[in-house]
């Protein structure tokens, strides 16, 4: 026997439809061939799902809130519940995000992994390459280059933590990921503190493998468009129950939301008009979805206003037009009009005011 195990805990629907959508796509491979594997998902009381093809791992109040270190840092709950569930089963296992899609059958994980290697989504490669490099340059001067008596640095690998699989002998690694993350929550504040506990704890004594072409994982890009498909799939999840029928037909997620020829024409006559780069065009033809669903699907239209943030935010080039051309061609979304778009969510409104002042 082997066990995938997934976890989800909060009161967010929105975890909901991604561990739907996520299970829902093991299923589609194992109702037809098992291959020996449970479905197993740890939850409290509150967020059992009996409407999904799982076994459930019951948390008890107290195990999520020492696990969470005290809800300061709920990522540290996947070392503890992966350690739990090894126990608890004593077979091989992977642990799933809910932010995933299966691409192939979850037995060829289970190839990935065993006596002396672990499984984990995939390399990111130094610390120095990762995107969070500023804070954990700071934190490794913080604790004098040392977590848990290790050497930790800017050239120290640090995986992907999507994925894990191990075999039930790696369990106590995963006692030994906890001390380096407590340690690593001593000197810092880093997002990926977790993923980089798992890596070391792992990479001590066993090779990792990756398994990135079996698993998608979404946790940038394309997500909000993403949870925009999932609510449509799955309108009853977490509003009036579940879903229907564990068999159902998954269609794929579509990465791009379908745009208007008007709005492509639209947006490419702005960008030659402002000299402004490829991506100034891709957040305009944004701007003009949300503007033009803003009453007929205002979901929708959030979706569109996020992705034309995300990419003047992190998708823009240097050479872009100046906070008062932007504003006066997102005219709708300027700092001076913001508040009158009451269709727009509160917290993504704070987002694009924060983006204002950031070009102030």
């Amino acid at each position: 026997m082997k066990v995938l195990l997934f976890l989800i805990y909060g009161d967010q629907r929105v975890y909901h439809l991604e561990l739907t959508y996520s299970i829902l796509s093991a299923w589609q491979y194992l109702k037809d061939d098992p291959a020996g594997i449970r479905i197993v998902l740890a939850s409290d009381e509150a967020n059992q799902r009996p409407d999904l093809p799982v076994e459930p791992l019951l948390l008890s109040p107290r195990m999520m809130g020492d696990w969470s270190m005290q809800g300061t840092y709920h990522h540290a709950i996947k070392l503890h519940v992966l350690r739990h569930a090894l126990q608890q089963y004593d077979v091989p296992t992977a642990f799933i995000d809910s932010d995933t899609v299966f691409k192939a059958h979850p037995k060829r994980l289970f190839e990935r992994f065993g006596p002396g290697q672990a499984l984990m989504h995939a390399c990111e490669g130094p610390l120095e390459n990762s995107a969070e490099w500023p804070e954990w340059e700071a934190l490794i001067q913080n604790c004098g280059a040392r977590v848990a008596g290790r050497p930790v640095t800017s050239r120290t690998t640090m995986h992907n933590a999507g994925v894990y699989g191990l075999m039930p002998e790696h369990g106590p690694l995963m006692e030994t990921a906890v001390s380096i993350l407590q340690d690593l929550r001593k000197h810092g504040s880093v997002f990926t503190a977790e993923q980089l506990a798992g890596s070391m704890a792992l990479g001590e004594v066993l090779e990792i493998s990756e398994c990135r072409d079996l698993i998608e994982h979404y946790w940038h890009g394309p997500r909000a468009y993403f949870h925009y498909q999932m609510g449509q799939m799955f309108p009853h999840v977490r509003v009036s129950g579940g879903i229907a029928d564990v068999n159902m037909s998954l269609p794929s997620l579509r990465r791009h939301i379908p745009s208007k020829p008007a709005h492509q024409i639209a947006a490419r006559l702005k960008r030659l008009w402002r000299r402004a780069p490829s991506e100034y065009e891709f957040a305009y033809r944004a701007y003009l979805g949300a503007c033009s669903t803003r009453v007929s699907d205002p979901e929708l239209a959030n979706v569109w206003a996020l992705t034309a943030l995300n990419m003047l935010t992190w998708g823009m080039s240097d050479r872009q037009p100046s906070s008062r051309i932007i504003q006066k061609d997102f005219v709708l979304f300027a700092a001076s009009t913001l508040r009158d778009q009451g269709w727009m969510e509160p917290g993504l409104q704070k987002r694009w005011e924060a983006y204002w002042s950031t070009r102030a």
